[in-house]
This record gives C-alpha cells, structure tokens and sequence, in this order.
C-alpha cells in the first residue's frame, strides 16, 4: 500500500502563527518552534511521524519562500522538487492545489495526505492508523477525505463536521453532512450536546484527481491562476490569487466528502492557552508577559 509513487505526503508550513505574537515571528513561524521535551521543532516532528508511513523521496513541504534554509535545516537533503516555495502564503486552497499540480506531473493520479504542521499529537500509534485507514479509502474512491475528532469542549477557534449517522462499510468512516468554521459559543455547545460533529482535524486525504477535480468545479479561478504560475513562475500571478482556505474554497461545497474519525488525543496549537497547556504536559518552561508566552525554554 506505502510502495514509492503511490502514496505522497505534503506538509503545509505556510502559517503565519499571528496569535502566537511575538514568540512567533515573520522570520521564525510557529511551524518552526519546539513545544516538545525532545526539542525538535513542531515541522520536524511531524517530518519525523509521516516518514514511518510515507518514503521520504514521496514527502514535499509546501512553504513561503522566506522560510526555504528554516526548511532544509529540519529537512537535510530534501530535494529541489519536493520543496515548493510560494511567493507569498496565500491560505491553504491556493497551497493545496499548487501541491497537487506539481505532485500530477511526477506521481500521477497517487493519493495525497495534506497534514499542517503545528499539531501536537502525542498518539502517534493510533494517528498513523487514522491516516492509512483515510489513504485505504482515498484510493479507492472519488472522494475528499478528512480526519475529525470528538470534540472534549465546545471550541470556538476549531471547525466542525457534521457526520451521517450511517457508516460506511469501512470501520469510522461517514459521509459529512456539512462544514461549520468556527462557530460562536452557543452554536459550539449545541455541537457538543448534538453528538454528531467532531473537530476538523486539519488534515486531508484524496487522490490527486480528485483534489483537482473538486477545485475545478468549486474554485476554478484558483485552479487556473495556479496552473498559470506553476507554468510562468510570476510571483503577481500568484499574489492575485484568493487568500482562501481548503475548507471554504472546497469542503464546504463538495459533497463527496467523507471523514474518518480518530481517537488520538490532539491539540492545534493556535493559541496561547494551547500552547501553554502543551507546554505544561512536555514539562517545558516558559516565560509569560501578559499572558502571552514570550520565551520557550
């Protein structure tokens, strides 16, 4: 199932970890910061847990193009083509698909897992087992793929799916009903009480014609204005693109998306509380000035 040119892995560094100012900079994104007791960086972590699946020649990192040497240094001897360099970060729909185009062209119609890279899952036993079940199914069907976990409390700054309630005939695999972008906290603990949302994990599996597929019919201008650039290399090309997320550009409109859902404990690091309760369970120490964590020690 993991043979070379079947399965590809794109890693999306791209963020800007704005609520994480000033611990996360222009120069030094949150993707590049170390949360856990073996120090390495969140990027490499996830490096780290995606190669025990996926070869790593079938792992390219998408990021801004100021970041190339932070990339290197993490990724010694990643290659040239599977380092794809944006102008500038233009959100996840525009990064996806600029992925799934160069990846066509060398791996074919090969599945493709997209994971972002500034998660702290320290189930790395039953995460992997999530996503070959989510690359087990991508193969074989013309469907968007998504990872959703149960919610523990009603969130305001995570996505929620909203899965049928029949199964398919794989084991945590539903249908997805629809998309909801962070909701307000009532809609939240409505959600919580519903019992059929889950967090949207971030993380994507589909096959690359699918991928494309689903972009052509509900983002066609981004399609297009990526295959431009990919072929030109115009960084305003890029630049005029819509700065729109997978979720909004694609999931929220698709309907043949599906979601298998985890049960690894997880957390998105996309806010101070998150970070510092992370921080705690690592046993890192950390530096505070106004509740906001300055310095990771």
């Amino acid at each position: 199932m993991y043979k070379a040119k079947k399965v590809c892995a794109v890693i999306l560094v791209g963020g800007k970890g704005k609520r994480l100012r000033p611990l996360s900079t222009d120069a030094k994104p949150k993707a590049f910061l170390s949360v856990t007791k073996d120090r390495k960086t969140m990027f490499r972590v996830t490096l780290n847990r995606i190669k025990r699946i996926i070869p790593p020649g079938n792992v390219l990192v998408s990021a801004n193009k100021a970041h190339g040497r932070l990339i290197k240094r993490d990724f010694p001897g990643i290659g040239k083509a599977n380092l794809i360099l944006e102008p500038v970060s233009r959100n996840t729909a525009p990064a996806i698909t600029l992925a799934a185009v160069t990846l066509k062209k060398r791996f074919k119609d090969a599945v493709m897992v997209v994971l972002p890279a500034d998660q702290y899952i320290p189930d790395e036993k039953k995460y992997l087992a999530t996503i070959k079940s989510a690359v087990t199914f991508a193969a074989k069907n013309d469907c968007l793929v998504v990872l959703g976990l149960k919610p523990t409390f009603p969130s305001t700054g995570f996505g929620y799916i909203k899965i049928k309630n029949r199964k398919t005939k794989h084991k945590d695999i539903y249908r997805v009903d629809k998309f909801t972008e962070k909701p307000d906290l009532k809609t939240a603990k409505r959600f919580l009480k519903d019992g059929s949302y889950l967090w949207n994990a971030g993380a994507f599996v589909f096959r690359i014609s699918s991928i494309l597929g689903a972009m052509a019919v509900s983002a066609p201008q981004i399609l297009q204005g990526v295959k431009r650039f990919n072929k030109l290399k115009t960084a305003r090309i890029y630049e005029n693109l819509p700065g729109v997320s997978i979720d909004y550009a694609v999931m929220e409109k698709a309907d043949n998306i599906f979601c298998v859902k985890g049960t690894y404990r997880w957390q998105d690091i996309g806010s101070f509380n998150a970070l510092k309760e992370v921080l705690r369970r690592e046993s890192r120490k950390f530096i505070l000035k106004n509740g906001k964590v300055t310095h990771i020690l």
